[in-house]
């Protein structure tokens, strides 16, 4: 029980804390998987697109902790960890498990929407089941469910094994197979606001829990009542198979519907059109010193917008902005507002704006825009789309020879002193591990490229403890981590000298080198080629690192390694990446990873990984190979003004050695591509802003 709470007042309070203000929105129930559907089974509704679910559930049986996302329309998944009440499963009284669920038909006036689910479908097996089912409204207060199941739910003695005592490994050979089970049941909205109340028929025997004696189960039915709040905050009271109580609650965050209502942030410049008859005479051009006067004039007008000049170039048609972004979340609407501003300062004849965003003393593209294009679309209804389709992102060229440069913008020292809050969620140890403190960074640019940066964290709490996994093939690269925690309590967590350089248009490189990580320092040496208006790219990356002590101070211990990968980066469509990773990794093993993540318009990311390696599922232990989901928050989204911030969260069910990847800053492509053509399209919606 005790780690039921520390992860309700843990992980799910992270949506607490912000569901309360979150926009209403109709949204189906959910059942005690934290999952749409009646009590115990499920339904066909999918949750709206994006949304993350935290449930708390518990009965005699058990006790579930789940996160759930709505990964697109039709696609959701789920991790869950629950704590076994007076049964096991593979001899262990806690268990993690995974839930994928596809809705095959969307609800029509007519036809139910009908939806196909793994429940549990590579773990250990207790909770393992397939399903077919489809929901309907029947009346607009009546909702009717019914469906089809296997493994747990075949109405039968039916259970699912995991392919190893680890588990991990999908049992795709048992999906669908066996006995049958059928289910269903019906949910009231009654006129009491918020107050639903369902019955259901369960396929669900229970066979494990009954043969241990957890669970007395004397009827198939079950009932229950849930009362919800503002679409996101909801309570559930049941009565189980004749026998038992359980209670549930959930609590719901939609990266599309962010809790603070408008924004506090500077209005954007209007765009000053140019007169009918305007002078398209460039005598002015033939003044020298012109760039320099312009520099001075958007230096005083994008400071106001949040933006910093890094260089100028002006010609008597053409102009280049170079500019840094430290304001706001989204590259567009950092592109639309540089737009404004050069068509506020620049002369008549000056038609093209190349804008040319600077990360990290690396130009990352460079977007063409033409004046007469901003002039005629800032208040067309179709403004953003069109903007879209006549802007040209391409890769980033030598500035022009009457380019000057920003003057103070080098050497820039940037520090910051904050409280930090460390959380490992759904791993070995429990459903939340822990810690927090202080937290100081520094970031020294000395030259375009060339910086020194560091953090150095003060613990004042923490829930890690000195344990680690019993003895594998593979070295602890990663379980060590509670030693990591529980020893470097005041810890550097990194240290580094980074060069970042672009030899050709549109190649990326990087060298790190210093203390790149709290386990692991060394040098980390990179290369990307990415076009900026390309939707794929390759990257290619070595490291040599030596592991750190455990206090993470100056020291090292004796373990070291050559790693690296060769990587392939995908924009299947704009606001979905996919990545593969063919590599080396920390512990000396061989694999891939593959990783799709969600990029919302708002800065928000959500997505999921595996990765599989040539270490056995023995070597790697409880759960087989690497696999998780991870998401990260904008601070801008929570708090309503314009900020860069990030709050990250991996859900790593089991962080073992193999599979174990270096975690170093500034990687080239999540450096670059927020400016290239299929990130500026993903955030275009802010071009206006």
């Amino acid at each position: 029980m005790a780690k039921l709470v520390k992860a309700a007042f843990g992980g799910i309070s992270v949506l607490a804390m912000t569901a309360g203000l979150v926009n209403a929105q109709a949204t189906p129930s959910l059942n005690l998987y934290g999952n749409s559907g009646l009590i115990d089974m499920p339904g066909a509704e999918p949750q709206p697109d994006g949304q993350v679910t935290g449930t708390i559930s518990g009965s005699a049986s058990d006790r579930k902790v789940t996160l759930s996302f709505q990964l697109t329309k039709r696609l959701s998944a789920s991790f869950r960890y629950s704590e076994l009440n007076d049964w096991t499963i593979a001899g262990e009284d806690n268990d993690r498990s995974f839930d994928l669920q596809f809705q095959l038909l969307e609800e029509t006036d007519t036809l139910p929407g009908v939806a196909i689910g793994l429940r549990d479908f590579m773990g250990k097996g207790a909770y393992g089941a397939e399903y077919l089912v489809a929901t309907k409204a029947v009346h607009p207060k009546v909702r009717v469910t019914a469906g089809l199941g296997w493994g747990r739910l075949s109405d039968s003695s039916t259970v699912r094994v995991g392919a190893n005592a680890q588990g991990g490994v999908p049992t795709a050979e048992q999906w669908f197979s066996g006995d049958v089970g059928v289910f269903g049941g019906l949910a009231w909205t009654t006129p009491v606001k918020g107050l639903t109340l369902k019955a259901e028929y369960s396929s669900d025997e229970y066979t494990r829990e009954v043969a241990s004696g957890a669970v007395e189960r004397d009827s198939p039915f079950n009932f229950g009542m849930e009362f919800k709040r503002r679409d996101n905050l909801s309570v559930g009271l049941y009565y189980l198979h004749g026998s038992e109580v359980a209670l549930r609650f959930s609590t719901a965050i939609n990266p599309k519907r962010p809790p603070a209502v408008g924004t506090r942030e500077r209005a954007p410049l209007p765009v000053i059109a140019r007169p009918v008859n305007y002078s398209k005479s460039t005598g002015w051009a033939q003044d020298t010193n012109y760039s320099t006067t312009a520099r001075q004039k958007f230096e005083t007008v994008l400071k106001e917008q949040g933006l910093a000049v890094e260089a100028v170039a002006v010609n008597g048609r053409s102009a280049e902005l170079r500019l840094r972004n430290d304001t706001f979340n989204s590259g567009a609407q950092a592109i639309g507002r540089a737009a404004r501003a050069m068509a506020f300062v620049l002369p008549h004849s000056v038609e093209e704006f190349v804008i040319t965003p600077v990360v990290n003393g690396l130009p990352a593209s460079s977007v063409v825009i033409r004046r007469s294009d901003l002039e005629r679309l800032e208040n067309d209804p179709m403004g953003t789309e069109k903007m879209l389709d006549r802007a040209e992102v391409r890769s980033s060229r030598t500035l022009p020879d009457n380019g000057v440069f920003a003057q103070d913008i080098y050497p820039d020292l940037r520090w910051n002193i904050a409280p930090y809050v460390s959380m490992s969620l759904f791993d070995g140890s429990g459903p939340l591990r822990a810690s927090g403190g202080l937290r100081a960074s520094a970031d020294y640019y000395i030259a375009p490229g060339f910086s020194l940066s560091g953090s150095v964290t003060q613990r004042v709490f923490g829930n890690q403890k000195d344990e680690t996994p019993p003895p594998s093939g593979l070295p602890r690269v990663r379980t060590d981590r509670a030693l990591y925690k529980s020893e470097g309590k005041t810890a550097i967590e990194t240290l580094t000298a980074d060069m970042m350089f672009k030899p050709a248009p549109d190649l990326f490189g990087r060298v790190s080198v210093g203390y790149l990580e709290p386990m692991f320092g060394g040098i980390s040496t990179e290369l990307l080629w990415k076009p900026a208006s390309q939707n794929w790219g390759l990257g290619a990356e070595v490291n040599y690192v030596k592991q750190r002590d455990f206090d993470q101070l100056f020291g090292f211990r004796d373990y070291d390694v050559v790693t690296g990968h060769l990587s392939a980066y995908w924009s299947v469509t704009p606001g979905l990446d996919a990545q593969l990773d063919l590599g080396r990794y920390l512990a000396g093993d061989w694999g891939a990873t593959l990783s799709m993540d969600r990029v919302f318009a708002n800065g928000w990311t959500i997505g999921a990984y595996a990765t599989v390696t040539d270490s056995s599922p023995e070597e790697y232990g409880e759960g087989s190979f690497t696999k998780g989901l991870r998401m990260s928050i904008p601070l801008s989204w929570g708090i309503g003004t314009p900020n860069r911030k990030t709050y990250a969260i991996d859900m790593n069910t089991l962080a073992r050695d193999g599979g174990a990847r270096l975690d170093v800053n500034n990687r080239l492509f999540d450096t670059v591509s927020e400016y290239q053509r299929p990130g500026l399209e993903a955030g275009w919606a802010r071009f206006w802003r």
